[in-house]
């Protein structure tokens, strides 16, 4: 690693392959699972606004690593899932889902500027937040969204509320972190949830 002062410091770690459960969903939308060529066309002209929020980088340092919990409800599905839509493989879980009503408050898990608010196929209406330095948090399947874009907020503020919009079987929250656009679990920036995830592994 090189630092600010042109210093480096070398690490030695181990990279291993780690075993994701298998999660089987029945989505009643068969379109949600194979897309006609409408579907398809709309899927496509979206990409360019979410990748644009994706490969968010600004010089802003990181307030905040320590993440609260966006909404309160039960966790229903860990990151990293090996997916089966109606029995066909799909990509894996790339998020927290937190079950909840619908109407439950949204709230930023940490201070962050709102840089895409919008309503997309798959993820519903979303909001994206940037935290600084490559750091950016989503907010899926929102029935309500209460920020708008360049909209600076803090931790705790309102984003909107649980819905059921996009590819979903109930009222959730699907909550993405993404670091220098690589999915990461969301659970290691939330201090209750990465220590029962060191407990297990102990």
């Amino acid at each position: 690693m090189v630092k600010s002062d042109n210093t480096t410091t070398e690490y030695n770690f181990e990279i291993v392959d780690k075993d994701y459960p298998a999660q089987y969903i029945t989505i009643k939308n068969k379109r949600m699972v194979n897309p006609n060529p409408d579907d398809l066309k709309r899927i496509g002209s979206e990409r360019p606004a979410i990748n644009k929020a994706l490969n968010t980088w600004t010089e802003q340092p990181v307030e905040e690593l320590l993440f609260s919990l966006p909404v309160i409800g039960r966790l229903s599905s860990p990151f990293g899932l090996k997916r089966f839509f109606n029995n066909q493989p799909k990509n894996p879980h790339s998020g927290l889902d937190i079950a909840a009503p619908t109407g439950t408050t949204i709230s930023a898990p940490a201070p962050g500027l709102v840089i895409n608010t919008g309503s997309y196929y798959y993820n519903g209406n979303t909001v994206f937040l940037d935290h600084g330095q490559g750091l950016v948090t989503g907010y899926f399947h929102m029935s309500k969204i209460t920020v708008k874009a360049g909209q600076i907020v803090e931790q705790g503020t309102k984003l909107g509320e649980v819905g059921e919009t996009g590819r979903v079987t109930g009222p959730h929250l699907h909550w993405n972190v993404y670091l220098n656009k690589t999915k990461v679990d969301p659970a290691l920036f939330v201090p209750e949830l990465s220590e029962s995830k060191e407990e297990k592994a102990q």
